[in-house]
């Protein structure tokens, strides 16, 4: 079915002498857009339109501006349960090539970046580094330092506590991660374990899981196809697309060589029955293909409401602005892969974005967001546009049993107070929003929208202590309620509304409660 495509502008210039180009973006716990301009320091937030959603205003003028004090790109960054934002990292700090070890923290509260302490035996998360949030809360980073170390790190942002991953079941207290960790992705799954498929190492099917509870990097099956490049036109060259956990609990591992692999995650993870062979991406129609098919060396990747999920290939080509013999996927295409499919090639999207760039665009450039409503938001670094893709409905809904439900909240409440909001699921089954090797722009975490019954206007409340980070908790009741607390502005109109708890996009049934006046 084919969806239906809008256009945003971004500003084009915050002052004379700085251009506006959207890269990352990040959901806010308040609803609110956060948009990382590209190679800089300046992050633009925006909040939606009570009427109209995310496409109800001028976009190039009205916004809230704040600063890091580094400018930064590909970096790993991402939410975490209380709604501040990280960046960690970079490839390219202050306008110029080297992988920074520095690291940022951005509170919504005062709208403002400070640094974040690191201690430098971390320096070794640097670059661009990629970084998982654990379902409790802490982060998984992984280490790109140029001597290919394989060091993992975790980081405790409530007390800013930094300890190696993987060494506690070593009893030479080393890492028992195998491969160097740079340019791989990961994913979260199911019960907190994080899947991480090999890039670099000897041999080109590998892949490892780490398991927090025993702080232990542990060897998987090997997938059944090459998923990353290792090698392109004679050149070694190292890299992988995104890896997507998909609603029925397996995974979909996009490979940068055109592969994909579905792995299906188990307590035992390498006991012969974890891989399975994916779709390959379109065959390249292009004069003179470097690789057969289309590839994704370093791309977006969305899983959508409906279960399928939006990603990106393009024909593999040198980069000539590098110094270096470097390739990627250039041209891109967006396709739809649907998990119910029997197809063994991913189809194109069936309708592409209006006016995509047509210079330097690869599918590194490309970066994607799901929105409350649903609805996918792309951005692209050569571009001060976004495009929202709003899929067909007819293209099939959330099933009933993915949305939050189960959902308790006091049905009176008072302007200026915190509550906290109890259900199930109310972090979605999964991540939901996928790049290759750096930027995490997860939005597994519950957004909490009111709207008026009476006028339809629709308005998102600040929610965080997330009791949990963690993906496809279960929906029975008692053991796997979770919470969170939510904000009433002291501002915030009386009167009747309706409360809904979103994960990646999918609605809970309506409550209604009333929210009254401080005074009373």
């Amino acid at each position: 079915m084919t969806g239906s495509w809008q256009t945003i502008t971004l500003p084009s210039q915050l002052s004379p002498d700085i251009p506006f180009n959207g890269d990352v973006m990040l959901l806010l716990t308040d609803g609110s857009l956060f948009i990382h301009n590209s190679r800089g320091k300046e992050w633009l937030r925006f909040y939606p339109d009570p009427q109209q959603g995310y496409v109800g205003k001028d976009w190039s003028t009205i916004y809230i501006q704040s600063n890091m004090s580094h400018a930064r790109e590909y970096f790993a960054s991402g939410v975490l349960k209380d709604g501040r934002v990280f960046a960690i990292g970079g490839e390219e700090i202050d306008y110029k090539d080297g992988d920074s070890p520095l690291a940022e923290i951005f509170d919504p509260q005062t709208n403002s970046w400070s640094p974040l302490d690191k201690p430098s035996d971390f320096n070794y998360i640097c670059g661009d580094c990629h970084g998982a949030v654990l379902s409790d809360g802490r982060v998984l980073l992984g280490g790109v330092k140029p001597d290919g170390t394989n060091k993992t790190a975790i980081w405790d942002p409530h007390n800013n506590k930094w300890t190696e991953a993987g060494i506690r079941s070593n009893k030479h207290n080393e890492t028992n991660k195998n491969d160097a960790f740079n340019e791989e992705s990961m994913v979260l799954l199911p019960g907190g374990r994080v899947l991480a498929p090999g890039v670099w190492n000897s041999k080109p099917y590998t892949a490892q899981v780490y398991d927090p509870s025993e702080d232990s990097w542990i060897n998987c099956d090997a997938p059944p196809v090459q998923l990353p490049t290792q090698t392109i036109n004679g050149t070694s060259w190292f890299e992988i697309g995104p890896t997507v956990l998909l609603p029925n609990g397996k995974v979909l591992v996009i490979g940068g060589t055109g592969n994909t692999a579905i792995f299906t995650p188990g307590p035992d993870v390498n006991d012969g029955k974890r891989w399975t062979i994916g779709p390959t991406f379109p065959v390249d129609a292009s004069a003179f293909p470097l690789l057969p098919t289309l590839t994704a060396i370093d791309a977006p990747a969305c899983l959508l409401p409906n279960g399928k999920v939006i990603l990106m290939g393009g024909t593999t080509t040198q980069d000539e602005n590098t110094k270096d013999i470097e390739y990627y996927s250039k041209n891109p295409v967006f396709l739809e892969y649907d998990p119910n499919s029997t197809l063994n090639v991913i189809p194109k999207l069936d309708i592409q974005p209006p006016n995509m760039p047509t210079k330097d665009d690869w599918t590194f450039c490309w970066f994607f967001l799901l929105l409350p409503t649903g609805q996918l938001l792309c951005s692209n670094l050569n571009s001060n546009t976004l495009w929202l893709y709003t899929p067909d409905p007819d293209s099939g809904s959330p099933n009933p049993l993915w949305k939050p439900a189960n959902i308790s909240v006091p049905t009176t409440m008072i302007q200026g107070h915190r509550y906290t909001v109890y259900g199930t699921q109310i972090n979605g089954l999964s991540q939901a929003v996928f790049y290759g090797d750096d930027y995490g722009m997860a939005t597994n975490y519950p957004i909490i929208r009111l709207t008026n019954p009476r006028t339809g206007d629709i308005h998102y409340v600040r929610s965080y202590n997330f009791s949990t980070m963690g993906v496809a908790t279960g929906n029975t009741v008692p053991n796997n309620i979770q919470s969170c607390t939510v904000d009433i502005p002291h501002n915030f109109g009386i009167g009747h509304w309706n409360l809904t708890v979103i994960a990646n996009g999918i609605s809970s049934d309506d409550v209604a409660i009333k929210i009254v006046s401080f005074h009373n």
